[in-house]
């Protein structure tokens, strides 16, 4: 009877154990940053906060750290010219065409996560034009999802690539699990999280 209670004692010690390390380390462990270098590309992936990101793509276009810029959701492609402005690339969809995107992604199984997809038509548009290092630009809580989905596409040795999140938020902590809105952040990226080495496994 003393065994089977100092086991259970055992175990629930542990359990309360690892959700008090993810209580405390997991906001923090969803950023990641790489230090900021020169590439082929600045991949920019949309979603809440988008101007910011925006921002923190063209500006790293500005300071030359890249030539090309891709926005995967629209299919759209710019190149810096000598005044540090932006020019797109003749023949790429305008922007917010999100036509292209409701295209593109019927040409996926539907399970499959949309910053999946969009890492995939960046490395579709790199390969065609022939580029092999790209800086990868989002929210910062969205970064270590990236980083996960770009080690599975980019899985050649042949790709480098670097994360870089927009500068406008800071790494969450755990005193933002009291905060509903970064709460609902945190667990949808580690739900998305989950589900993507889910069906990562199979497909």
């Amino acid at each position: 009877m003393l065994l089977k209670m100092s086991k259970r004692f055992y175990y629930t010690a542990l359990v309360l154990m690892m959700l008090s390390l993810f209580v405390i380390f997991a906001p923090g462990f969803l950023f990641t940053e790489d230090v900021t270098r020169n590439a082929d590309a600045v991949v920019l992936f949309v979603g809440p906060g988008n101007e910011a990101r925006r921002y923190e793509a063209e500006q790293l276009i500005r300071e030359g750290s890249a030539r090309y810029l891709l926005i995967p959701s629209s299919g759209e492609i710019f190149t810096a010219d000598s005044g540090g402005g932006l020019l797109r690339m003749a023949g790429v969809p305008p922007k917010g065409d999100y036509a292209h995107w409701n295209s593109i992604k019927g040409d996926y199984r539907k399970h499959f996560e949309n910053t999946h997809i969009e890492a995939l038509e960046a490395k579709l548009t790199m390969d065609g034009l022939g580029l092999r290092s790209a800086i990868m630009v989002s929210s910062g809580y969205h970064m270590r999802r990236i980083r996960l989905i770009a080690g599975r596409v980019f899985s050649d040795n042949k790709y480098s690539i670097y994360c870089n999140p927009a500068k406008w938020q800071t790494e969450y902590t755990a005193a933002d699990w009291q905060n509903r809105e970064y709460r609902k952040k945190i667990v949808s990226e580690y739900v998305k999280i989950g589900w993507f080495m889910f069906y990562g496994a199979f497909s």
